[in-house]
């Protein structure tokens, strides 16, 4: 359970806006020349452990729920490990890269999990950091999810230079349909607790045209006001 509900349920779990945002985190990540060897810490349902292996990369994936890691072990072809994101069962310098998709704003102690990312990361490892924006949009969504926290573009880029991480980009994404749709459709179903995706509000039709509006969200990448998170690049 997370967040008040059972892993993999949440609204949008694979779905347009979550393929989005991995696409535009595997360009940013892919952007800075990264190693072979990668860690993708909180990899849930694994898409992105996919991407990347995809690409050639050799990866790693980790998370805490047992539902989770039943469904990484059948869908990545790397190594499955339970553990968590601020006690992470690995050697120091051991990856060239560390992937936080979706991750900190659930965990409490943020900073000790940006530190084990450090501490396994190899000289100029790269960070790839995904996380939800504006705490002035922190909601019953949002708490549902098993959120702890919105970010900043101030908070987020400190955490990480805190840290010891060199920044490279922070990018903001989600603009205009995304946060419209976070703050519409995603929202009003949750009002009773009910996923969009159970109460109807969600249709194969609704997500096709979701899809062809987020084309719009592409173009428009890096729209600070009313975007709805940060992919953040760093180094070590």
């Amino acid at each position: 359970m997370t967040g008040g509900h059972e892993w993999g349920t949440a609204p949008d779990f694979v779905g347009p806006r979550h393929r989005l945002r991995e696409t535009l985190l595997l360009e940013r990540f892919l952007a800075a020349e990264p190693g072979r060897v990668v860690l993708n810490v909180g990899a849930g349902q694994g898409t992105f452990s996919g991407l990347l292996e995809q690409a050639g990369f050799e990866v790693t994936s980790t998370d805490v729920a047992p539902a989770a890691l039943d469904v990484l072990r059948r869908c990545v072809r790397g190594p499955v490990t339970q553990a968590d994101a601020t006690s992470l069962p690995f050697g120091g310098k051991t990856f060239d890269a560390v992937v936080l998709g979706e991750v900190l704003e659930h965990v409490e102690r943020d900073d000790l999990a940006l530190g084990e990312a450090f501490r396994v990361l190899g000289p100029d490892g790269v960070l790839a950091v995904s996380v939800p924006r504006n705490p002035a949009w922190f909601s019953a969504s949002d708490r549902w999810a098993g959120h702890v926290r919105r970010y900043t573009r101030e908070e987020l880029i400190g955490l990480v230079e805190r840290t010891g991480f060199r920044l490279v980009t922070c990018t903001a994404w989600g603009f205009p349909i995304s946060s419209l749709y976070h703050r519409t459709v995603y929202e009003w179903g949750l009002r009773d607790g009910v996923p969009p995706a159970r109460n109807g509000a969600t249709t194969r039709s609704g997500l096709a045209v979701l899809s062809l509006l987020l084309e719009i969200d592409r173009r428009l990448v890096g729209v600070e006001r009313g975007a709805l998170g940060y992919i953040l690049v760093a180094r070590r």
